[in-house]
């Protein structure tokens, strides 16, 4: 009984997929245009270009070409130009910024909402003094050089123009480079040379006066 049951079911899922099958199977034919492929691999297409340009040489004197602009990027970075100083200055920034987004612990729990204002140094202290100067000023470099030799441990030489290379290799010590200018521009910093310091929850910034001017 249960098997004549089931029976037309199975006759009717047997008949219906049968059915189908015709109907996939039958020529329908030429509903429109044919054309061959004719667009190549992309990466084949690559592959041949690369060939073709190895073969040539251009491929080494484009990578010449990227190692040289690279190594002078490194020698050189962007940086920006300002001013030597005209007399001696002393101006305080607030180092305060309002978070634009929650800012959570490793617990996720919100330390600061959106919003709030922050000031760092509730959270931490500035050991070292800032010092920015113009590498391309040799006024400038001599000066800073006598600076970070006469406190090299709490004295932290930032360039923010010239041959950051050259000047480590010959001082022997580390420097640092303010690409594009970024931190002057945080800063507020309009003439060089200057030093940069905490001040309690302020930053003390003193632009030094050097004599003849550029």
């Amino acid at each position: 009984m249960k098997t004549s049951v089931g029976f037309p079911k199975i006759a009717l899922s047997v008949a219906l997929f049968a059915c189908s099958s015709v109907l996939l199977a039958r020529d329908l034919g030429v509903v429109g245009p044919v054309y061959p492929i004719a667009e190549q691999d992309m990466l084949q297409t690559i592959e041949h270009r690369l060939t073709a340009l190895e073969e040539s040489g251009e491929l080494t004197r484009v990578e010449e070409d990227a190692k040289a602009r690279y190594q002078a990027y490194v020698e050189r970075p962007e940086g920006v130009r300002l001013p030597r100083a005209k007399q001696n200055r002393t101006y305080y920034v607030d180092p305060s910024l309002t978070v634009p987004y929650d800012i959570k612990d490793h617990e996720g729990r919100i330390i600061h909402p959106a919003g709030t204002t922050v000031n760092p140094f509730d959270h931490m202290t500035l050991s070292k003094q800032l010092l920015f100067f113009d590498g391309d000023d040799p006024v400038q470099v001599d000066w800073a050089r006598a600076m970070v030799e006469s406190n090299p441990v709490h004295m932290k030489p930032i360039l923010t123009n010239g041959p950051v290379l050259a000047l480590m290799k010959e001082w022997q010590v580390r420097l640092y480079f303010d690409q594009r200018g970024q931190l002057v521009e945080h800063f507020g910093i309009q003439a060089l040379p200057v030093t940069l310091r905490q001040d309690g929850k302020m930053l003390k910034v003193v632009e030094h006066s050097l004599g003849a001017h550029q």
